[in-house]
């Protein structure tokens, strides 16, 4: 990367930050570009050679910290001698829920804003150059398993949501269970959903 990009890099990343701060404190519609162009000390027209406005800067924000959740999960699967792809899943799950117990505020953020059409957005759509893709990763998951599915992309998509859903109240509130009595319920019901979604021997025939 040459200096130009690094500084282009830096420049969206101190954007970021500054919304994701601002939203967290003040709430998306109470927050101007110009709030965001200041506390990232930069002026307001610099804002716009990287977002449209600042709802595409908050769909930006969510794949960003949604995808950085995932990465550093699949960095610590590698280090693990897991081979069944519902033992991978399920890993990457826990990891991610222990992350969102660690950071509420990004919980709330998150769970906040991840409607479908971001889900779309921070998972199949189009990153960053040089950004890692959970996308990329879960299609390589599947194909590692030498196993098909009837509908991977709805998989994933229903899995995600209902991490997100059901953690978010207990979290937050050990409602209506603690986070230890969820677990096992939840990991079981993943399992469940990719044993659901596969495409057996008799099928392929």
């Amino acid at each position: 990367m040459g200096k130009l990009d690094e500084k282009k890099k830096l420049k969206r990343e101190s954007l970021l930050g500054a919304a994701f701060t601002l939203f967290t404190s003040k709430g998306i519609n109470d927050t101007s570009i110009s709030d965001i162009a200041k506390r990232a000390n930069m002026a307001k027209g610099t804002f716009y050679l990287y977002f449209k406005d600042k709802f595409d800067l908050r769909d930006k924000l969510i794949a960003a910290k949604a995808n950085a959740l995932f990465h550093r999960a699949a960095e610590e699967l590698e280090k693990q001698p897991v081979t069944e792809l519902e033992d991978k899943v399920v890993f990457i799950a826990d990891h991610i829920i222990n992350q969102l117990n660690g950071d509420k505020i990004l919980l709330k953020f998150l769970s906040k804003n991840l409607s479908s059409g971001v889900f779309r957005n921070t998972l199949f759509g189009q990153g960053e150059a040089g950004e890692y893709s959970f996308y990329d990763g879960y299609t390589l998951l599947l194909e590692q398993s030498g196993r098909k599915f009837h509908n991977p992309d709805l998989m994933l998509y229903m899995i995600v949501e209902l991490i997100s859903s059901t953690c978010y109240s207990v979290i937050l509130y050990q409602h209506p269970v603690t986070l230890d009595k969820l677990k096992p319920e939840l990991y079981n019901a993943i399992r469940d959903m990719i044993k659901r979604q596969e495409i057996t021997d008799g099928e392929m025939l």
